[in-house]
């Protein structure tokens, strides 16, 4: 009787030996932003869907490639990112991902204007001199972007990135333009945008929103007289076909933004964070730089079509004057950040 009580009690003890030996297991280590990664690398890998209403083959396409390509390397395959092209996972609107149908979504950011009204100041006139610095105030470490995901919170999404298709140039059918006066009566459209259409007013012109839909049979109908339109879209969209001159004024960044479910964001460990975020920065380069191979070739096509080109140095558009009077009428949305961008620049 003894040993069968013996041998019961080794038999129950079994389970508890094994659990014991079970607290010396990786276990998964808490994320500072919420979420959970294994650090042994054990785990599935975090699935993020990212939505795009572009093209495979258009800037929005060498960008989303080449973000997917660096963390999919650079997290050693934790972190895996479907691209959807096409609008195939969700519309061109932020709610897709607010709720999580899309993990990522690129976004004019003047589109996002209803989560955060201050966005619209990256796409500001004459407010930036130069691209490096547009790349500087958004890049992920510049205080910039920490203010304005500080607006964003409480949307369920974070601006995790951004790219430029380059800035805004006139687009016209009938006449050369040289300063604001040539503007003068002239209706020129602009994407459907708050800080878009007060920009074409402070340029002289009458700001007529539109969709891209409409603007080809608009120009051949005479019910515009111009658009505008980043220097590397005009060839691809055809423009250069119906369209007399380009007048080089860079009036506006085009701007998309990377949006990222919070949620989603929080899954991620910090270092897996912080090389999404390096990996928009490159990925960004990418578009740039795919930009600046294909210039030439734009510019042969656009004078091969009888198209005149009209470079920035020989217009006299008081740039300074747009800047400031589009400004004073963003002031309740802007705050602050117009000053804190001119400072940040200045001191860097």
């Amino acid at each position: 009787m003894k040993k069968r009580i013996t041998a019961l009690a080794a038999l129950l003890l079994i389970p508890t030996l094994l659990c014991a030996g079970c607290s010396n297991s990786p276990a998964a280590e808490t994320n500072p932003a919420g979420g959970t990664s294994d650090t042994q690398g054990g785990g599935e890998p975090i699935v993020l869907k990212f939505s795009d209403v572009n093209g495979e083959q258009s800037p929005a396409g060498v960008f989303c490639l080449t973000f997917k390509e660096l963390v999919e390397e650079r997290t050693e395959g934790r972190v895996i990112i479907e691209n959807y092209f096409g609008g195939t996972l969700t519309a061109n609107n932020i709610e897709g991902t607010q709720t999580g149908i899309a993990d990522l979504s690129q976004h004019d950011v003047s589109e996002v204007t209803d989560l955060c009204p201050a966005l619209s100041i990256l796409e500001a006139p004459y407010l930036f001199e130069s691209d490096e610095d547009l790349f500087k105030v958004t890049d992920p470490d510049s205080p910039i972007m920490d203010r304005l995901n500080e607006e964003l919170a409480g949307s369920g999404v974070r601006l995790v990135a951004t790219y430029s298709w380059g800035n805004q140039n006139l687009l016209t059918t009938n006449k050369p333009v040289y300063s604001e006066a040539d503007l003068k009566g002239m209706k020129i459209r602009v994407i459907p945008s708050k800080i878009f259409m007060e920009t074409m007013s402070a340029m002289g012109a009458t700001p007529t929103p539109m969709g891209w839909g409409e603007v080809i049979t608009s120009l051949v109908t005479n019910m515009i007289d111009g658009t505008g339109m980043p220097f590397s879209n005009i060839v691809d969209t055809g423009l250069h076909e119906i369209e007399h001159y380009c007048i080089m004024t860079g009036h506006n960044p085009t701007l998309s933004g990377v949006f990222i479910n919070e949620t989603s964001w929080a899954k991620l460990s910090e270092e897996d964070q912080q090389i999404l975020e390096q990996a928009g920065v490159e990925a960004r380069q990418a578009v740039y730089d795919s930009f600046a191979e294909s210039e030439d070739e734009a510019r042969a096509a656009m004078e091969e079509k009888g198209m005149t080109i009209i470079e920035a140095d020989e217009l006299s558009f008081d740039t300074e004057r747009i800047r400031d009077e589009v400004s004073e009428k963003f002031q309740e949305e802007w705050g602050d950040i117009f000053q804190e961008i001119m400072d940040y620049l200045e001191e860097s």
